[in-house]
């Protein structure tokens, strides 16, 4: 009875102890591996900590206003930010991204894009390169680019060509990747 007493004020003292945490730390963004990209609030007491080693596949279909970067690519941004240093301490993860449907052609190059969606530059441009340099590999569905009227020598470097999305799912998710659909 004693141990049960004793683990039932333990389970009833740790959300109180969470919430006082939470009221006496100051709360502020940061941006722990990609910069200006995906702000995190550091939770170190929370529960649910980023497990190290950590295998996801976002599959990223929403599309947006080509004049704005894509919202799904910022959040991938927020999933890399929140695993270096979001929780307790930093977890090791490995992220792939998907993109078809309507994000299929936010990794085109510069030029290209600038001239299919007549604006002044690619604005998921910069996010796809800090994506990359934080490790995260990006593909971009074939058979959605060449739907969409695009040619594969047209994707930008940092994103590889795959032959669909289907075969990327299915292979990462063999691969122990944990599926994460981004839009709809």
């Amino acid at each position: 009875m004693k141990t049960f007493l004793s683990l039932l004020s333990l389970l009833l003292l740790t959300p109180a102890a969470f919430a006082q945490t939470l009221q006496h730390s100051p709360l502020t963004y940061s941006y722990p591996k990609i910069d200006e990209l995906g702000k995190v609030v550091r939770l170190p007491a929370a529960q649910q900590q980023p497990r190290p080693r950590s295998k996801i596949v976002v599959d990223l279909i929403k599309g947006g206003d080509p004049s704005k970067l894509n919202p799904g690519i910022e959040k991938v941004a927020r999933f890399v930010n929140i695993y270096a240093g979001a929780g307790a301490r930093p977890a090791e993860v490995d992220i792939a991204v998907v993109l078809h449907g309507d994000a299929t052609l936010i990794c085109l190059k510069p030029d290209v894009y600038t001239e299919r969606f007549k604006c002044d530059e690619n604005p998921n441009a910069e996010c796809i390169k800090k994506l990359r340099r934080a490790g995260v590999e990006l593909f971009v569905c074939g058979q959605s680019l060449v739907g969409k009227g695009q040619h594969p020598d047209e994707v930008e470097a940092n994103v590889k060509v795959a032959v669909s999305a289907l075969t990327s799912l299915v292979n990462l998710q063999a691969n122990g990747h944990a599926y994460v659909l981004l839009g709809k």
